[in-house]
């Protein structure tokens, strides 16, 4: 860290600065620039942390070192934290992500001082330099430009330009001096393990910048400087900024009241406040609940086909016999709702939508590496990290849900509900891994302030091993938008156990105690060695539900050595997705039934009625106004709001039809009915 002293000027590039050259060739890059040098120095951002280890992996450095930049600007202590926690879960990742042999021998460089990783920690510069130089010839390459060292930008599929200056002294003693002065006053080391990266994230505690033995005062400009040109607002966010932002939200509010504010344009954070800070954070941690001292964790090496379950290993070898009674237990769980169950959309859509969970729930492990991999250009629609079942009380729920975690785990887990805060949540997905949380009993404030957000945030979290979550509600669809729907599986049923019989209640309670009792965690080892053989075969399936509904259908076939029941057979995710707005599709039919069309507008207080190629639907508002119908749950392509006002709603007449699956009879209100209504 810097002292504190007189500003130091760096010729960091955060200014504008005028390189003159002369023009000689230029050509296509090719990983063969970096070819012939044994030593380089890199100055570039963390985007492409996973780049530059698979150059350090590929190629014979004898002395490596890399400076990860930011797409920003850091002004506070808060934005220094949570980039020094971006970068160094990325760097940790891509060494774990590389082979066994190729990691502990990168590990082994950096052990031995051959390959070196630092962060910034000042203002970034934004120059991006490769400095390469053969240390027995002492021939020297100079290259810098504008793009960053990541697949993206060498692949070609983005417009960069690299300037290179070979074997010119002039050149090379200004940016290695440049470079030099960066990594020395302006970063500190990642810190990196002597042995193996197991963790890829590290807390915020962990950063470089909270080293408590570092009697140094940092001084950060907290200026606040316009970035955007000529006025003009800069709404493309790049996704680190965006991960950055995500990593400060979980800052707890006692701790981010102790980093003082900026004063003259200047944030000081000396040794004594550092020490502040981790006791502070300390102190929160040791305050921690049950579920926390728990450990709550799960991780999969889908290379070696490796399984941990609370940090220790969780065998995929299964007892056949154990194997042979789960299946029978869940199936005579799915067969309990067909003698108890009654109403609503009937049992046998119960059980069908309830597999669909069952499918979704034993998956939901890998779903992060499906999200990933889907990536930016993927329809990371079809990847659901959220499921949420609701309807009706007594529709069995949530002691489906408590027994397929028992299924997969050996007891039901799940997570207080005053926990579902957006930072809480955000928590869980940095400390369960794989494990799903289970909420229970979520009310509809707490999706509407706290869910909603991370339901629609398409940025992945800062680790390569996230979560899903499972919600239970007994709402409406109402308590949904069109957004969550989307992007959630969404199970809905109306089908229930009548709760004015309490005899056949309570048999069916000990019937469900009986089957947790006598499940074993076998079938769902033998479904996840299936599972990791397949993907050997397919690693990123389109259709996760048809992969996983597949398995698990003929899983249960083969231990019950029978045909499989009717409602376990595979499903694919569009007979899911086109099902997802049935219960809207109800509403809107019985909103537009004949009895309340109308001829003309006014001859009924509510109503609808047909106008050339739109549908217009009148509605009475209360005082504040607001109409009967809950149109944020409709699909907005079905809704014209440029012609909707009050308690006006228009329908775009074709969109509707395609929706609701029929047409509309009689022609509506056209150029000759009006002129009769004016006669």
């Amino acid at each position: 860290m810097i002292p504190e002293t007189p500003t130091l000027e760096l010729d960091d590039g955060t200014g504008l600065r005028v390189a003159r050259a002369r023009f000689l060739s230029e050509s296509k890059f090719h990983w063969s620039l970096f070819d012939g040098y044994d030593r380089i120095r890199i100055l570039t951002y963390s985007a492409g942390v996973s780049a530059i280890v698979r150059l350090l992996d590929r190629h014979n450095f004898r002395d490596f070192e890399c400076v990860f930049g930011c797409e920003s600007t850091l002004r506070t202590l808060r934005d220094i934290m949570a980039f020094q926690q971006v970068a160094i879960g990325d760097t940790r990742a891509a060494i774990k992500g590389l082979a066994d042999e190729r990691h502990a021998f990168i590990l082994g460089r950096v052990r031995e001082g051959q390959a070196k990783f630092r962060v910034l920690r000042k203002q970034i510069a934004h120059a991006k330099m490769y400095l390469l130089e053969n240390t027995e010839t002492g021939n020297t390459r100079a290259v810098i430009g504008s793009a960053n060292l990541s697949e993206t930008a060498f692949g070609g599929r983005q417009t960069e330009t690299l300037v290179c200056f070979d074997n010119d002294d002039s050149a090379w003693a200004h940016y290695i001096g440049m470079y030099e002065r960066i990594r020395d006053q302006a970063s500190d080391a990642i810190p990196l393990p002597r042995e193996r990266v197991e963790k890829t994230e590290i807390s915020l505690v962990e950063v470089p910048v909270l080293d408590t033995t570092d009697h140094s005062t940092l001084v950060i400009d907290a200026t606040d400087r316009n970035e955007s040109q000529d006025g003009i607002v800069q709404f493309n966010i790049p996704t680190q900024i965006q991960r950055i932002e995500k990593m400060k939200a979980p800052i707890p509010a006692v701790v981010a009241n102790i980093i003082p504010p900026p004063r003259n344009g200047k944030q000081r954070i000396s040794r004594d406040l550092r020490r502040q800070i981790v006791k502070e954070f300390s102190r929160i941690r040791v305050v921690q609940s049950d579920e926390e001292t728990e450990h709550r964790e799960m991780s999969i090496e889908r290379q070696e086909n490796t399984v941990t379950l609370f940090g220790d290993p969780y065998p995929l070898e299964s007892d056949l016999a154990a194997s042979r009674r789960d299946a029978e237990l869940l199936v005579e769980f799915f067969s309990n709702y067909e003698d108890t169950f009654e109403g609503g959309m009937g049992v046998e859509r119960l059980q069908r939508d309830y597999f669909i969970l069952w499918s979704w729930l034993y998956f939901s492990p890998f779903m992060c590496d499906m999200r990933t991999l889907a990536g930016h250009d993927g329809d990371i629609f079809r990847f659901p990290s959220f499921a949420i079942v609701y309807g009706k009380p007594s529709c069995g729920k949530s002691s489906l849900i408590d027994t397929l975690m028992t299924s997969m785990f050996g007891r039901a887990y799940s997570v207080d509900k005053r926990e579902f805060t957006k930072s809480r949540l955000r928590d869980i997905q940095h400390a369960y891994k794989r494990f799903p949380a289970v909420f229970d009993d979520i009310g509809r404030p707490a999706i509407r302030n706290h869910g909603e957000d991370i339901i629609k945030d398409e940025v992945p979290p800062l680790a390569t091993e996230y979560p899903c979550f499972v919600l239970s509600m007994n709402q409406e669809l109402k308590a949904f938008t069109d957004q969550i729907v989307k992007r959630s599986l969404m199970i809905y049923t109306t089908t229930a156990l009548p709760s004015y019989k309490e005899g056949l209640r309570h048999d069916l309670h000990m019937k469900i105690q009986v089957v947790r009792r006598e499940l074993s965690t076998n079938l769902y080892r033998e479904y996840l060695k299936r599972l990791l053989k397949r993907f050997e075969k397919t690693p990123k399936p389109d259709d996760w539900l048809e992969f996983s509904s597949t398995i698990l259908s003929e899983l249960i076939g083969d231990m019950l050595e029978s045909v499989p029941p009717k409602w376990c057979a595979p499903v694919s995710w569009n007979d899911y997705a086109d099902k997802r707005h049935e219960r809207v599709k109800s509403q809107v039919e019985h909103l537009l039934r004949p009895a309340v069309r109308m001829k003309k507008e006014g001859n009924l207080p509510t109503g609808w009625m047909l106008e050339d190629d739109k549908v217009i639907v009148i509605e009475q508002t209360d005082t504040f106004g607001r109409r009967e119908f809950d149109w944020e749950n409709v699909p907005s392509t079905l809704i014209d709001d440029s012609a909707s006002v009050g308690g006006r709603t228009v329908l775009n007449r074709p969109e509707l039809e395609e929706f609701l699956g029929r047409k509309f009879s009689g022609r509506g209100i056209g150029l000759l009915d009006k002129l009769k209504n004016i006669f």
